[in-house]
């Protein structure tokens, strides 16, 4: 949910000179660590979920001393109305698990220290996307995105017990990061990226793209998707949750360049937006506010239902190729074709071909079919059988009745 900035332009572009050669790789450093970290994150969330899981299971177990003291509040309270001496302690630690859900407190993988940790973790992770953003082009902070993928069939193995399918899980991840490389080879940085007139004048062409009828209609396409996702998970295809989360991440990143942009404009002093530009502005920002915790939210859900090894690359794999589409539907920062009609753009080469355009739009096109041939060997891989496998929960456990959409 990392917020967008204006890349770079490319060193063809005349308006601005290129990033230094410090600034590029201090970007590319920061970029390699926030995606280690945004990994690293997930998978500790991921533990926090199991652990729940198991502790759902087999009664108190290993419980926390935050859910302990949860626990025994409850407790006490059930025991003043005489009705806690007469259940055995599995039962009794379900209904209580389902009494403080109905409380209204905080689902239970929230108490676990694994979560806050990698909760934490995942944010800083993302704090560097968002500083490198600053200091390299958008297409490389994507690309080096794809390490996460990496980190997480090492991470995952460590700290979660999941098996790695060298069959499946291997190749899952070479055609990921091939079609990550195509994709966004290919994608020539293409709009004015040089903030000329100051952050209200960039506010406002912003606005004017959200207006066009292109960018009406890719935002139309999203939330068909959305919905289309929100109605399989609810009736119980749990593997549609890590799409899920990646369009409403796709919706978020949209909509937080906006809401960057405009801060930036309020804290300048120099607001000149039109009553018309600033109610596009707070409705986009509203937008923002609310689908950045719904993607938290659907991530959690998804990391309890899925493991890591399949919900991490689902979701990256879908996030980026929306973030590319957005880039280049919504805010015209990038375009597939002919440069000079003897070339293609090609992470910053001019590559001549026959017929340049068919030529780029090729690669882009063999680039998204890796990626789906990445995500279909990630979904077709073996669950694992061991504790901290991914599992169908049952009406009565308390991690349903706390994540339903």
């Amino acid at each position: 949910f990392v917020p967008t900035r204006m890349p770079v332009p490319s060193p063809s572009s005349s308006s601005s000179p290129p990033s230094s050669p410090s600034s590029w790789w201090l970007g590319v450093l920061l970029a390699l660590l926030g995606s280690s970290l945004e990994s690293l994150g997930l998978a500790l969330q991921k533990r926090a979920q199991s652990n729940v899981q198991q502790i759902s299971r087999s009664g108190f177990g290993s419980l926390s001393s935050e859910e302990m003291r949860v626990l025994e509040d409850l407790d006490e309270d059930e025991d003043e109305d005489g009705g806690g001496g007469n259940s055995s302690g599995q039962i009794q630690h379900k209904n209580t698990r389902r009494r403080r859900h109905k409380k209204g407190l905080l689902p239970a993988y929230m108490y676990e220290r694994a979560w806050i940790v990698g909760f934490a973790v995942f944010l800083v992770g993302n704090i560097g996307d968002f500083a490198a953003l600053g200091l390299t082009q958008q297409s490389t902070v994507s690309l080096i995105g794809g390490w996460a993928l990496c980190v997480n069939a090492m991470v995952a193995p460590l700290l979660l017990n999941e098996s790695f399918h060298v069959s499946s899980d291997l190749p899952a991840i070479v055609a990921i990061l091939l079609g990550l490389f195509l994709t966004i080879a290919v994608c020539e940085p293409g709009a004015d990226t040089t903030h000329a007139g100051g952050p209200c004048a960039e506010t406002s062409r912003l606005v004017a793209r959200w207006r066009k009828p292109a960018a009406s209609l890719y935002i139309t396409f999203v939330m068909l998707g959305g919905f289309s996702l929100l109605a399989l998970v609810r009736r119980g295809v749990v593997r549609a949750y890590p799409f899920l989360g990646a369009v409403v991440g796709a919706v978020t990143i949209l909509t937080a360049k906006v809401a960057s942009e405009s801060i930036d404009c309020v804290l300048s002093g120099e607001n000149h937006l039109t009553p018309s530009e600033g109610a596009t502005v707070a409705l986009l920002t509203c937008i923002f506010a609310v689908s950045l915790p719904m993607q938290i939210h659907a991530i959690n859900v998804s990391l309890g239902h899925n493991d890591a090894l399949y919900h991490i690359p689902s979701f990256f794999v879908l996030w980026n190729l929306l973030s590319i589409m957005s880039s280049a539907v919504v805010y015209e920062e990038i375009k597939l074709g002919s440069r000079d009609g003897e070339s293609f753009y090609f992470f910053g080469m001019s590559l001549t071909s026959p017929d340049p355009l068919a030529s780029a739009w090729a690669l882009f096109v063999l680039g998204v079919g890796s990626l789906f041939l990445g995500v279909y060997l990630v979904a077709s891989r073996s669950r694992t059988s061991n504790g901290f496998d991914s599992v169908e929960l049952d009406d009565d456990d308390d991690n349903v009745d706390s994540v339903q959409l």
